[in-house]
């Protein structure tokens, strides 16, 4: 018997379950890690959103304007993850249920987190150093008085 990737990731689990010869679907094990791991990037995200944009990166517009993009994207990939499980373990005979939605859904996430690693190793210290240069030169730069509007 040879293994056949395309039936592998693009069979329902009930019809999964029937060709392995058992009685129903195929049991998924990873139900609660998957919400478990949607629940918690949904709640960092919310919490940054809430409380974590003005206590922690008050000051750092730069660290702000990256958490601000790769979070939101991050709720987006949880979110999504979230109709993924519920038709996996509901739906089971179903389109959403077949195992290729779940690991287009990993692979998301892997490239979410390469992205975000590689952003803060080459990308962020020549933002950061720019940064401190354009806030460096803005010392040195008068800024002029506005006139008042009824002085004429």
């Amino acid at each position: 018997m040879h293994f056949n990737l395309y039936n592998w990731l693009f069979q329902d689990p009930y019809s999964a379950g029937l060709n392995a010869g058992k009685s129903g679907a195929e049991t998924f094990h990873f139900q609660w890690p998957y919400l478990i791991f949607c629940g918690l990037g949904l709640l960092i995200w919310f919490y940054y959103m809430v409380e974590g944009r003005k206590r922690f990166v008050k000051s750092n517009p730069i660290i702000k304007r990256v958490l601000d993009d790769y979070l939101n994207w991050f709720a987006v990939i949880c979110f999504v993850g979230l109709p993924i499980i519920f038709a996996r373990v509901y739906l089971d005979g179903y389109f959403f249920a077949w195992r290729f939605w779940r690991y287009l859904w990993a692979v998301a996430l892997l490239v979410w987190a390469v992205m975000f690693v590689v952003y803060w190793i080459r990308k962020y210290p020549a933002e950061r150093d720019n940064f401190v240069a354009y806030q460096r030169r803005q010392r040195y730069i008068k800024t002029g008085k506005k006139a008042k509007a009824g002085a004429r």
